[in-house]
C-alpha cells in the first residue's frame, strides 16, 4: 500500500493482524544558521536542522486523528512542525504498553538528535501530508 497521508498509514496500521502503538515524535525545523532569518518553510523545503520536542505514544484505534494529536501537542505550548512515526506491534495479541513503548521512543528521538537516517520512519506535516528527508552529506 502507498502510504500518501497520515490517514493512509493509519489505514494500513489497523489491517495488520496484530494491534498496533503508534509512537510519535514531533519534530520542530529550525534553520540552518541558527539567527532565525529563516522561516519553518525555508527550513522544510531548505536545509536546517530538525530537533525532537515530544515523544508520545498511542494506541492505534479507528478514532484516532491527527487534527485532535496536533490539538493536544498545542496545548503543550510546544511549538512543532513535523510528526514523526513508527509502530510498536503486538505479541501475542496483547498491546504494548506505553511503558514497552518508551525505548523506542527514545531511540526515535536519538536518531533526529544525531542525524541518522530517519527513512525507517514515516514523517508528516501538520496537514497530514507526507514529507520526504534528506540527510546531509557532511565532507
Amino acid at each position: 500500500m502507498r502510504i500518501s497521508s497520515f490517514d493512509d498509514l493509519k489505514k494500513a496500521g489497523l489491517e495488520q493482524d496484530e494491534p498496533q502503538r503508534l509512537l510519535l515524535v514531533l519534530l520542530k525545523a529550525e534553520p540552518e544558521s541558527g539567527d532565525g532569518t529563516a522561516d519553518e518553510n525555508d527550513v522544510i523545503q531548505g536545509s536546517g536542522y530538525l530537533r525532537p520536542v515530544m515523544a508520545t505514544d498511542r494506541e492505534l484505534t479507528e478514532d484516532l486523528r491527527l487534527d485532535v494529536l496536533a490539538e493536544e501537542a498545542d496545548q503543550s505550548g510546544m511549538a512543532w512542525d513535523l510528526i514523526m512515526v513508527s509502530s510498536l506491534s503486538a505479541a501475542g495479541g496483547r498491546l504494548p504498553t506505553a511503558e514497552e513503548a518508551e525505548p523506542y521512543l527514545k531511540q526515535m528521538a536519538e536518531a533526529v538528535e544525531m542525524g541518522a537516517d530517519l527513512s525507517r520512519y514515516a514523517v508528516f506535516d501538520r496537514a497530514g501530508s507526507p514529507v520526504q528527508l534528506q540527510t546531509r552529506m557532511t565532507q
